[in-house]
């Protein structure tokens, strides 16, 4: 005879698969939450690192930034150090600059010049005198250039006048004073560029 069997076997199949389903569908949650709490920890400690560089590089650069001022503020005490040592220098070296200029000036005029008036502006002189005839006034002029202390000299005026029954003609010129402090100066400049 033939076993057959009436119990509700695919019913308790059909649990059993069922049961099967839902323990795996929790052990997949089981594992994926695992998995998302790892994943948002460790992003988390990244945060936290790149927040402590983050934290580093600004203290560095305040750091920096503050020395930057500083470098700032020596240099411009160094330029400031610079321009007055400068200022002592120039007049160092011009404060015999009068004697040698008058010194000179003995030493370019010729006869027959007579100065009445001399005033000095900046790097400048204003001549003004009586001359016996042009020629003095031309050697004076080349004197004048091939001079150590003087420069280019122009004449402003030169006219004719009478003075103690001598006809003499009054001139006026202008003459520029070179001197060891504009030489400096001037290759100071130079360097710089």
């Amino acid at each position: 005879m033939a076993n057959i069997n009436l119990l509700p076997w695919r019913e308790e199949a059909r649990e059993k698969r069922k049961r099967d389903y839902t323990g795996v569908l929790a052990l997949v949650f089981i594992v994926s939450c695992i998995v998302v709490y790892a994943a948002l920890g460790f992003i988390d400690m990244l945060k936290n690192e790149q927040r402590q560089r983050n934290a580093y590089l600004t203290s560095e650069i305040s750091l920096l930034e503050s020395q930057i001022k500083e470098i700032r503020s020596i240099t411009e005490r160094k330029k400031d150090i610079e321009r007055r040592t400068d200022i002592i220098l120039d007049l160092q070296q011009s404060r015999n600059l009068p004697t040698h200029i008058l010194d000179e000036l003995v030493r370019v005029v010729p006869a027959g010049i007579y100065f009445s008036n001399i005033e000095k502006e900046d790097d400048m002189l204003f001549v003004e005198g009586l001359s016996e005839s042009n020629n003095h006034v031309t050697n004076m002029m080349r004197r004048i250039e091939s001079s150590e202390w003087l420069g280019d000299s122009t004449p402003q005026q030169v006219k004719l006048g009478e003075n103690n029954a001598r006809l003499l003609q009054k001139f006026t010129m202008q003459i520029s004073i070179m001197s060891a402090a504009n030489d400096r100066n001037k290759k100071n400049k130079e360097v710089k560029k």
